[in-house]
């Protein structure tokens, strides 16, 4: 089995990324937000930030089992929805800490980095974070439904601008200060995501040749 790990920023495109490359390779996929509930996160950002930002604070034990399970040509479980996830000859993982947790850099054989303006990515997220707010229907609502919804979207947008600018943007940074100088590939996150589909097929193919 070959690993392939895609790395970005929140709304940097590496979900679809992976998504779409699995599809040309007939691969398996493992993604990162999955084990969440599994995982440990440094239990201060700001301190981890001043710190120097250490990877291995970033522990994602089930994550590593599961990866290190399917290398040896075992199926696993995927935590969301229980779905049995059988050994293919690529597996595509949505990474973004990419090699720097000792705990996952061994089992990644190959790491692309999809490098996306932290503008452009803010707003990806932001729109995608939207559509999920399980919006009425406005030509069905009520007033009170409507001013609600408002509200709603009006709090969010400034509990999340206001995180972001006190620490989030600070985050990112440091993570692809950290990922990228790993990285096997770069991409640009910018370009269209079929171009970044074939680009990083290629390069993965050529790799192999080698």
């Amino acid at each position: 089995m070959y690993v392939i790990a895609i790395s970005s920023v929140s709304g940097g495109g590496k979900t679809t990324l992976v998504k779409k490359a699995a599809e040309k390779l007939d691969a398996c996929t493992l993604f990162f937000d999955e084990y969440a509930s599994s995982s440990e996160y440094p239990a201060d950002f700001r301190r981890w930030l001043d710190d120097g930002g250490d990877l291995n604070e970033w522990k994602t034990p089930q994550f590593a089992r599961d990866l290190a399970a399917l290398r040896r040509g075992e199926s696993v479980t995927a935590p969301r929805d229980g779905a049995i996830i059988r050994p293919t000859e690529y597996l595509v993982i949505e990474q973004p800490l990419g090699r720097g947790q000792a705990e996952m850099a061994g089992l990644i054989d190959f790491l692309a980095v999809v490098h996306t303006p932290l503008e452009i990515a803010l707003a990806r997220r932001t729109l995608r974070d939207l559509d999920l707010q399980s919006p009425v229907r406005f030509e069905n609502a009520t007033r009170e439904e409507l001013i609600k919804q408002v509200q709603d979207i009006r709090g969010y947008l400034k509990y999340f601008m206001n995180l972001y600018i006190e620490i989030e943007r600070e985050i990112y940074l440091k993570l692809m200060e950290k990922v990228e100088p790993d990285a096997d590939l770069i991409l640009d996150g910018m370009l269209p995501m079929e171009k970044l589909v074939d680009e990083l097929i290629r390069a993965v193919k050529n790799r192999c040749m080698d």
